[in-house]
């Protein structure tokens, strides 16, 4: 396998992991002192644990959110990933609360492996397009909302 193949075959791993949240799998494909920068937390988390955190989060809010890797672009130990997730919103999120709607959003995130283990992830979901599927457009500011 060419080293393109192989962190592709580390990014189904990886996706394994966030859609079962299954810690063997992310001891296997993350470096304990990982760091994900997710644009909603203040802080970056770290190692296979601090995934766990994102992945509580948008277990609670879509209980059957599942991810899908659409795309990826790779140079030298640097890959570049395009998902879709989907899901239904049956919890609060980012202070929605649930409205039992399906939602399917996309992100893009750029990954650094090192030894074969993910060290660093830049998250970049579209929250804006999720946050529109879920509150209605006059709550949003969309063209109906009262000045």
């Amino acid at each position: 396998m060419t080293e393109s193949e192989v962190l592709r075959a580390h990014m189904d791993r990886f996706v394994e992991f966030i859609n079962s949240a299954d810690e063997k799998i992310g001891s296997e494909v993350i470096s304990p002192s990982a760091t994900f920068h997710v644009p909603f937390l203040p802080e970056p988390v770290k190692g296979h644990g601090g995934y766990l955190q994102i992945i509580g989060m948008m277990r609670h809010a879509f209980p059957d959110v599942q991810w899908s890797l659409e795309e990826t672009i790779i140079e030298g130990n640097t890959v570049a990933a395009r998902f879709i997730l989907r899901g239904t919103h049956h919890g609060d999120f980012l202070g929605v609360p649930a409205t039992g709607k399906p939602i399917q959003a996309q992100a893009m995130n750029i990954y650094r492996f090192t030894d074969g283990l993910i060290t660093e992830e830049h998250g970049l979901p579209d929250i804006f397009g999720l946050m529109m599927q879920i509150r209605p457009i006059e709550e949003a500011g969309g063209p109906n909302a009262s000045a």
